[in-house]
């Protein structure tokens, strides 16, 4: 049977979560604003800074992925109730608000079986909204996490600890050279045209776990050994620091750079994908960075603020599964209010009105009976929220 043996509680963790949910949504904030008519050259240029510096947050949700499982499933694996937890905190509200967002965006089917067939595969898939495609990413970890720990597992003991530092750099490197062969692998598969792996490879290819696997991989060799880990990240502050604010600098210049077109000024993000070489070195050090911020705070950090992000993270599955709709009330009421405001101030109004409602909304519905559910978490009515007992993977358990 699955054996979790309780664990002294890792504090980063949590507050890594209330970042990377605080960057999801500010980045989908930027995704609106950021490309209105009125949005000029300063707005543009701030707002690009911004976005960069809060492109880890998927990197951190699938490196919490990675740390928490290997920290917590070190013992005997019973495969079937490990899945059947999951299923239950994360299946079942991934595919409620996947018919949300259906109906939402008008599209729930007709009574045809083809129409049918495609909203299931819409429904499984994350292609309801626009943010659902990480569910169904992190779906797969899941899935296939007994063969990556039995994988990693021989690999670790087959290596003395001197030369396990060098294979998680040969895992990123070539991580980096796998970046610029996708496309020619999408080709591949569409030639071979194999059912399931196809569309894998090609149109679901934005969320193949293989696409994101070293940041699951460095959270696994975190997650098997905190404390060599913890020491990585403040010995290496001399490496990651510099090689996070040169890309920065670096990916900040391209997008500005590219603001000013012939036929005039056209604000857009487009430089900044995830999967691209140079990205990956970038958001590789952001998770040392961020897991450094963390350990500052958590030794030293204001206790307002630590029992702030502890409760967003307790929150942020479910705060991310409705985020996408509670953007849309943000626009309206600031809409209302300051639309004759600079686009930045919007932005960072949007976000933290945003922010605020999601967080409020997932306590209630995690009070009702049925909320985990809903939002993967139950709150009973007279309990305190509390800092969780245990650790939970990714955005949720």
């Amino acid at each position: 049977m699955t054996q979790i043996v309780k664990k002294e509680r890792i504090l980063e963790i949590e507050l890594l979560r209330g970042f990377a949910f605080a960057g999801v949504v500010f980045q989908h904030a930027v995704a609106h604003y950021g490309y209105l008519k009125e949005t000029g050259l300063a707005d543009g240029a701030l707002l690009a800074l911004l976005v960069i510096l809060s492109k880890f947050a998927v990197p951190v949700f699938i490196f919490i992925t990675g740390m928490v499982l290997f920290y917590n499933y070190d013992g005997q694996l019973n495969y079937r109730s490990f899945l059947g937890k999951r299923i239950k905190d994360i299946g079942a509200p991934f595919l409620a608000w996947s018919v949300f967002y259906m109906w939402l965006n008008h599209a729930l089917p007709g009574a045809g079986l083809h129409e049918l067939l495609a909203a299931g595969e819409r429904l499984i898939t994350g292609k309801s909204s626009f943010h659902l495609w990480y569910v169904f990413m992190i779906v797969q970890f899941y899935l296939l996490f007994p063969l990556f720990r039995r994988g990693l597992r021989r690999l670790t003991d087959s290596l003395c600890p001197s030369v396990r530092p060098w294979a998680v750099f040969a895992a990123g490197a070539a991580y980096i050279g796998l970046m610029p062969l996708i496309g020619m692998i999408a080709g591949l598969f569409r030639a071979a045209d194999i059912p399931v792996l196809t569309p894998l490879f090609t149109t679901y290819a934005d969320r193949n776990v293989l696409y994101y696997l070293f940041y699951f991989l460095l959270g696994a060799a975190a997650g098997m050994n905190v404390a060599r880990w913890q020491l990585w990240v403040r010995q290496g502050r001399y490496f990651y620091w510099p090689v996070f604010l040169g890309f920065t600098a670096y990916f900040f210049y391209q997008l500005v750079d590219g603001f000013q077109q012939e036929d005039g000024l056209h604000i857009h993000f487009n430089g900044i994908a995830l999967l691209q070489p140079l990205m990956v070195i970038f958001l590789t050090s952001s998770i040392f960075v961020l897991y450094r911020i963390a350990m500052a705070l958590k030794s030293s950090g204001s206790p307002l603020l630590l029992r702030m992000l502890t409760r967003i993270s307790m929150l942020s599955y479910g705060a991310y599964l409705m985020h996408a709709g509670v953007l849309r009330i943000a626009y309206t009421l600031e809409g209302s209010l300051i639309a004759e405001w600079s686009t930045t101030v919007r932005t960072i109004i949007a976000f933290l009105l945003c922010m605020g409602m999601c967080c409020l909304f997932t306590w209630l519905l995690a009070r009702l009976p049925f909320g985990k559910w809903l939002v993967g978490v139950h709150i009973p009515r007279k309990a305190k929220i509390r800092h969780p007992t245990d650790q939970k993977a990714g955005m949720t358990s």
